[in-house]
């Protein structure tokens, strides 16, 4: 039944006597690339020298078995990490992923065993500790994301189509996601020098989510996203995949020395309370993790659980897989309004197929009166932002997909 009514849809699509000869009404400039600059444009590439001297610590933690993690997303700004003026500018001078739109939403806690534990048995262990010398913060990039900010990149850009669509609701379509993660500003007594470096960093590809949203179920939210990692030369994609019931993401992991990949699948669970996963070894079936969301947390909780057996040991001390998921685990908390807006790009989308079937009628009757009505009709459609002429993307976006071997003038 569901595979007929998916062919009448495909018939309907596909339809060759459809005859859009005024497609070009429709193009505007952003398809001649005039795409404006935003702040966060940057021409260089992403690792610098205080990146690299952090991993080396990053490196060691890894020695560390961490059974348990736990993000907690902050209601308010009221916490101790947003205090004091000169925050900001200690954190920018720490690393240069910290730049001027980045804000603190969050912190991430550890927690490990005992190095006395970890020699005993499994099931002799006592419960982890929470390391108290080493913490994390969640920082997002405002001006990609806060539509309602009127000096944000994406207000500012538009702005610039004010001419076709309401700025107020065209910004929220242009919203982008770009969170990062870095050890926190404050120095521990012994001043081990990781005071604010650069822990990871995930960012919402357009391009590619809005590909998949038409190649993969007809407008269903596809969402995609790269995250980068210090000291780890590959860049890793994650990304939603279809499915009939319930929310699946996958990301494949390259070894660096052998090129042997592996790939994981991180499964909603249903009927919860808020949004749990289990994460696969896609390959083997088995599970190597889970993500609890505290639905009832003021803000917003994730804890990221480990398995505690010896032979899980080796991957629970990966820094790759480790991010990944806390990385995944701060998604969570964005994946709503991130669902929504390509629901609502896709049906916008699709309603400039319905213009060009009522203009191309009235326009054979030859009656301008009819014309013109179909055009002020669909004109105030636009304005709301119901329908849209196309996709637009800042420069910060189209950075993410630059040819890694074009050749550099």
């Amino acid at each position: 039944m569901l595979e007929n009514e998916e062919n009448n849809e495909e018939e309907e699509e596909e339809d060759p006597t459809e005859d859009f000869t005024d497609l070009d009404d429709v193009v505007d400039d952003v398809q001649d690339l005039e795409i404006g600059i935003d702040d966060d444009s940057l021409d260089y590439d992403d690792f610098s020298a205080e990146d690299i001297d952090g991993e080396k610590e990053s490196v060691l933690m890894s020695k560390q078995w961490y059974k348990r993690i736990e993000i907690d997303m902050w209601l308010t700004r009221a916490h101790m990490a947003t205090m004091g003026i000169r925050q900001q500018d200690q954190y920018r001078a720490q690393s240069r992923q910290y730049t001027a739109n980045m804000e603190v939403k969050g912190d991430i806690a550890f927690y490990a065993y005992s190095p006395e534990d970890l020699n005993k048995p499994y099931k002799e262990r006592k419960r982890p500790v929470k390391v108290l010398d080493y913490k994390e913060i969640v920082g997002y990039n405002k001006g990609f994301w806060d539509y309602e900010e009127k000096k944000s990149s994406i207000y500012k850009q538009a702005e610039k189509s004010a001419e076709d669509y309401d700025p107020a609701e065209y910004a929220k379509l242009l919203r982008r996601l770009v969170i990062k993660t870095f050890s926190e500003l404050k120095r521990d007594k012994k001043k081990k020098g990781h005071a604010g470096r650069w822990r990871g960093t995930l960012e919402e590809s357009v391009v590619l989510s809005t590909n998949s949203m038409f190649g993969e179920n007809r407008g269903k939210p596809r969402p995609y996203f790269f995250l980068n990692l210090p000291g780890y030369k590959y860049r890793l994609l994650l990304w939603r995949t279809h499915t009939i019931i319930g929310d699946r993401y996958m990301f494949t992991v390259p070894h660096p020395k052998t090129g042997e990949l592996t790939t994981y699948r991180i499964k909603g669970r249903r009927f919860t309370p808020g949004k749990d996963f289990k994460v696969y070894n896609a390959e083997t079936g088995e599970k190597v993790a889970e993500i609890d969301d505290r639905k009832l947390n003021i803000g917003g909780r994730m804890t990221i659980r480990f398995r505690g057996e010896p032979e899980f040991e080796d991957l629970n001390r990966s820094t790759v897989f480790r991010r990944t998921l806390v990385l995944f685990g701060i998604l969570v908390k964005y994946l709503n309004p991130i669902n929504k807006k390509y629901k609502r790009l896709y049906k916008g989308l699709k309603k400039k197929q319905k213009y060009l079937k009522a203009l191309n009628k009235a326009k054979k009757t030859q009656d301008t009166v009819k014309v013109d009505a179909v055009k002020m009709k669909y004109k105030d459609i636009q304005r709301k932002c119901d329908m849209i002429k196309s996709v637009q993307v800042t420069n910060s976006e189209l950075t993410l997909h630059y040819n890694p071997r074009r050749i550099r003038t």
